[in-house]
């Protein structure tokens, strides 16, 4: 049985399209309304201030373009944007403690901190990580996926073109991304422990589900 605690109120006000939580317990979320990156600190969580940081920001970095969904490891933090893909990045890379203040952000002082993975698509939605990659979906009925390492834009590969309106994805932690598909009301999953990406991966159904649009993986702990 899957049960839900008591709710609690991590940050306000803000109009979020994304969250993940790295391994320390940070929360970080996009903002597509106000063009930002944010987070709340597990420090933040404890004391119970729900103000949360804005990390990047689209008035400020070029490559936050009405973000959408999210991912983050422990170093990175990487966001989709839903607007201008092509131009300032469908999928970004970025350092999650920038160098610099970010009013003083610059091309100059930070050109090693954000950076495009990949600009193939204008509007994109749904991204997670698996192993050494980075998948995300499209607006159409793609999957896509890039090294996490990639330093040229062209190392995108697309995994799948046979979903009709592919939208959130999720990675097990072992060998398997799940991609929920809106369009089939479905959710479907491929073997993503490839030593290197592939297009054409064999998709196969998960389960049904009307309008399917997030997904996640839980573990169910021993008694």
């Amino acid at each position: 049985t899957l049960t839900v605690g008591r709710q609690q109120e991590v940050a306000s006000p803000v109009e979020v399209r994304a969250v993940a939580v790295d391994g320390l317990g940070n929360v970080w979320f996009t903002d597509e309304a106000s063009q930002r990156v944010m987070r709340v600190t597990a420090q933040q969580l404890e004391q119970n201030h729900r103000t949360p940081q804005v990390v990047y920001d689209g008035n400020v970095v070029d490559a936050v373009r009405a973000p959408g969904g999210l991912a983050v490891d422990n170093f990175f933090v990487y966001w989709l944007n839903k607007a201008y893909g092509k131009k300032s990045g469908s999928l970004v890379k970025a350092r999650q403690n920038p160098a610099v203040n970010l009013a003083e952000f610059n091309a100059t002082t930070e050109s090693g901190a954000v950076h495009p993975l990949a600009s193939n698509a204008e509007k994109c939605y749904g991204t997670c990580l698996a192993l050494g990659n980075a998948f995300y979906t499209d607006e159409f009925n793609k999957v896509y996926g890039v090294p996490r390492s990639a330093i040229a834009r062209g190392d995108v590969v697309a995994v799948s073109d046979r979903l009709k309106e592919p939208r959130g994805c999720a990675y097990d932690g072992d060998s398997t991304v799940y991609v929920a598909d809106k369009g089939s009301n479905a959710i479907y999953m491929f073997a993503a422990n490839m030593e290197q990406l592939r297009p054409n991966r064999p998709m196969v159904k998960a389960a049904e589900l009307q309008g399917a649009f997030g997904v996640a993986v839980y573990a169910m702990l021993d008694d």
